[in-house]
């Protein structure tokens, strides 16, 4: 394994382990669920959380350029504008805001994957039943070739009926890929709206805005963007920067100070109203600022390449070891699910916990996502307890 990252390779980035807090016992290939923080944005997290404790230095004058800065790193990984972003605590209320300016009427149909995340499904759920409309889950392939495969059977659901099709990047329980820029296509041809949740992609796969066009796109920061819990980022296309927020906050708006005194000042420029209430959030702004400026920095091509190569020596070596991996073209670069053999024991998660080893059961398959912290001998120990647990 000497030569799997290529560290004199500048489309490479070296192992990061040691400036993240993971004990060298410990295997943590199990970004999909969650990141461990890195140093940097412990510390600012450490610093910030101290604000609360000296209330008379936190003016607002403080934090106002911060939340802009937040928006701007944002803005950088949608390759969008900073106008367009929304600073938001979590994805249901990003999709949330999408499903309430979305117009539904009992013709129309939503288009969701089998299997789809909760918060990317049940306010459609309730829009549908409101609504009168029609939601449609798009299978997966069930077998052959193909098998696990989303793209094709969400093409042939989206119809002239459709309203909005709502997916994520990938498939959150196994990091199956899918093809944005032809459903997107296919979402423009029949008229309908597009809504994103980049919760399981933006951060270590390249995005763009411009090419795929979506109508809402979401990100949480905890995951792939390093970041803290309970904030991330919405985009919002301009042509809906017209809708309507969530909620009204007096800091959405272009002069806070009139409503103060009964006034209703106009709604602050872009997709700033559909911030969210107390997005001047003093200990978990910095931290996320941190991290949006770790991701940029080292930039998610780079980051994208890296993991790929984690991942496809490790679908290569859990093959030889009887799991079924998905075939290249329906494994996404930065993680993904394997079905283990039948000699497996069924508490297989369990034992490699129990070594700490963690990876993540979704849907009977082994999960793995490893990231920049993920080192040769991190990768060795797994296979080497696999080894164990499959030998009986």
């Amino acid at each position: 394994m000497a030569d799997l990252l290529f560290p004199g390779s500048p489309t490479f980035i070296p192992s990061m382990r040691e400036e993240f807090q993971i004990p060298r016992d410990v295997v943590w290939m199990n970004c999909a669920q969650m990141s461990p923080m890195h140093r940097s944005v412990a510390a600012a997290g450490q610093e910030a959380v101290m604000r609360k404790a000296r209330p008379w230095e936190a003016a607002p004058i403080h934090f106002v350029p911060e939340i802009e800065a937040v928006r701007a790193e944002f803005a950088k990984l949608f390759n969008a504008t900073a106008d367009a972003i929304a600073i938001i605590p979590a994805c249901s209320y990003g999709i949330a805001t999408a499903a309430n300016n979305i117009v539904l009427g009992p013709s129309s149909k939503v288009v969701v994957v089998e299997e789809q995340f909760p918060s990317n499904r049940l306010v459609w759920e309730r829009r549908c039943r409101e609504s009168g409309a029609s939601l449609v889950v798009a299978p997966r392939i069930a077998s052959g070739p193909e098998k696990g495969a989303i793209t094709a059977p969400l093409l042939e659901a989206i119809d002239s009926a459709t309203a909005v099709v709502s997916i994520g990047g990938v498939h959150w329980t196994d990091g199956t890929p899918i093809d944005l820029m032809a459903i997107a296509k296919r979402v423009r041809d029949v008229g309908a709206a597009l809504v994103l949740d980049l919760t399981q992609s933006l951060g270590a796969v390249p995005f763009d805005v411009a090419a795929i066009d979506p109508d809402y796109a979401v990100a949480p920061s905890y995951k792939w963007l390093l970041g803290p819990y309970s904030l991330g980022g919405l985009y919002v296309a301009p042509r809906n920067w017209d809708g309507v927020p969530l909620e009204e906050s007096h800091m959405d708006r272009k002069d806070p100070a009139v409503s103060f005194s009964g006034g209703t000042p106009p709604f602050a420029d872009g997709a700033r109203r559909f911030d969210m209430g107390e997005k001047v959030n003093f200990q978990l702004m910095p931290m996320l600022l941190a991290s949006l400026r770790l991701v940029n920095g080292l930039r998610v091509d780079r980051i994208e390449a890296t993991i790929g190569q984690k991942t496809a020596f490790l679908a290569g070596a859990l093959a030889e070891r009887g799991f079924e991996v998905p075939p290249d073209h329906l494994r996404s670069r930065h993680y993904f699910g394997a079905l283990p053999p039948v000699n497996a024991p069924q508490d297989l998660n369990d034992r490699l916990a129990a070594q700490q080893i963690y990876l993540s059961m979704r849907n009977g398959k082994l999960r793995l996502a490893p990231h920049l912290w993920t080192d040769e001998e991190d990768m060795a120990r797994l296979l080497e307890a696999l080894d164990t647990c499959l030998a009986g």
